[in-house]
């Protein structure tokens, strides 16, 4: 006996219905244990980011803490200053990302075919061009 339309539907149907039960037991579930929230620190890519970073540190440390005016500015310059450092350090560990990048294309040259060569050498150059407009 060969399967009809309804049969196809019913079980799209209960499948449907199978998948809602599911995602509403999960809200529920969920809503039952609370969600937690957990403190992830934020990456500095900017300007901008980096105040952020500086604001919602200190922002934890003082609502943790329980500072004092004099403790909070105190604590915001090394904060500032580690905000410094941690900019500085991520410009040369994506330069150095790219400079490794650039030796492992130096390595596959010799392993390729010629054809696929050419396509490395182009991209190689393209990103050695990244490279020289970025951090230099």
């Amino acid at each position: 006996m060969k399967p009809k339309l309804r049969d196809y539907l019913t079980i799209i149907f209960a499948l449907l219905v199978i998948f809602i039960c599911g995602c509403g037991v999960g809200f529920l579930i969920g809503e039952k244990e609370g969600r937690q929230e957990t403190e992830t620190p934020t990456a500095i890519g900017s300007e901008h980011d980096s105040d952020t970073w500086e604001k919602q540190t200190m922002e934890s440390l003082g609502s943790r803490l329980e500072l004092s005016d004099q403790q909070r500015e105190k604590i915001l310059g090394e904060i500032q200053a580690t905000s410094l450092e941690i900019t500085s350090n991520k410009k040369t560990a994506i330069e150095d990302y790219y400079r490794v990048i650039l030796a492992l294309h130096d390595r596959l040259i010799p392993h390729l075919e010629p054809d696929q060569r050419e396509k490395i050498k182009k991209d190689r150059n393209k990103l050695q061009r990244t490279i020289n407009l970025r951090f230099k």
